[in-house]
């Protein structure tokens, strides 16, 4: 895993993106909701033709329930992607780019691989691999 990350906030919260995982962050744009789908996944989007789900990273950590919520409007997409798994993850806001503390503590969490502290705001480390992996289940 690269020492640089991408630092978003979602659902009040900080979290980080291993910078090698992120192909580019993309302002919000039209999303089609899915009938059906779970809670984090507010719909489809198109990126420049290929559509992709997009997923609100808030809901997907538990910090909201989801597009059914009177949750914030997210203002970025990151276009995250591991191997064959890629998706679009809603987020308030990029905070910045850049090296994270080498100490990563444990914690609680389906997608979260750790957490350090930042100017002493905790960051959750994103397990980016098993996000992509249930936001294709939910296709």
């Amino acid at each position: 895993m690269s020492a640089i990350h991408v630092r978003v906030r979602a659902g009040g919260e900080h979290y980080a993106l291993p910078v090698e995982d992120v192909r580019e962050i993309a302002r919000m744009g039209r999303i089609t909701p899915v009938p059906g789908a779970q809670a984090q996944v507010l719909g489809v989007w198109n990126l420049r033709g290929d559509v992709i789900a997009a997923v609100d990273l808030a809901a997907a950590l538990g910090l909201v329930g989801g597009a059914g919520d009177e949750a914030p409007e997210r203002g970025r997409i990151l276009v995250a992607e591991r191997g064959e798994l890629r998706a679009g993850l809603a987020v308030d806001e990029v905070v910045d780019v850049g090296a994270l503390p080498e100490t990563i503590e444990p914690t609680e969490g389906s997608y979260l691989e750790g957490m350090v502290l930042v100017d002493s705001t905790p960051v959750g480390i994103v397990d980016v691999g098993a996000l992509l992996a249930a936001a294709e289940r939910v296709r």
